[in-house]
């Protein structure tokens, strides 16, 4: 116990780990316990916000089952039905280590929209809606980039050709580095 004249902190003390990269998992869960798991999804962050995500991540086989595995083994724990999403970390010694479940259709899986033929949104209202799973299938693959604050103004005025799809999020007010907008383009 502490006397008025002390100060006395909390503290937590984390091991540092060395990152490699961040990836991310969307996967869809129907009542049914059927699932759907996208391929794992790469993340380029710039000042601590993501800037683009890829498909295919660039990971290796091992990696890429055990970040589908590991979350639909979490999705499962979890009794979670709808679309879902779990980020990864990996570090230099190829550790996979989650960062985040998010229980939604995520960001990093908005190129989903364009590169396959159901997205985490449609699938996301399939499962909870008990609709059912339908077959889903890689058209392309595909890199998104977020546009973030005065760059939509940019954005707005652009001309984009047929393998690059523009998303304005149609904000009413413009912040710096605030998400607003994404531009998905497919790749060869």
């Amino acid at each position: 116990m502490c006397s008025s004249s002390c100060s006395c902190y909390d503290y937590i003390l984390e091991k540092k780990v060395n990152l490699k990269k961040e990836i991310s998992v969307v996967i869809t869960r129907y009542l049914s316990g059927e699932t759907y798991i996208y391929e794992p999804i790469e993340n380029i962050h710039k000042d601590q916000i993501l800037n683009h995500s890829k498909i295919p991540a660039d990971i290796n086989k091992e990696i890429f089952a055990k970040a589908q595995g590991n979350a639909k083994l979490i999705s499962e724990k979890l009794d979670y039905v709808g679309t879902m999403c779990v980020e990864y970390f990996i570090d230099q010694e190829n550790n996979l280590l989650v960062n985040e479940i998010a229980p939604r259709v995520h960001n990093s899986g908005h190129l989903t929209i364009n590169a396959f033929n159901i997205s985490q949104f449609e699938n996301h209202v399939r499962a909870v809606c008990d609709l059912g799973l339908e077959k889903v299938e890689k058209i392309s693959n595909a890199e998104m980039f977020n546009v973030l604050g005065k760059d939509i103004e940019t954005f707005r005025s652009k001309k984009f050709n047929k393998d690059e799809f523009f998303y304005d999020y149609e904000k009413k007010s413009i912040k710096d580095k605030r998400k607003m907008g994404h531009l998905t383009v497919l790749k060869k």
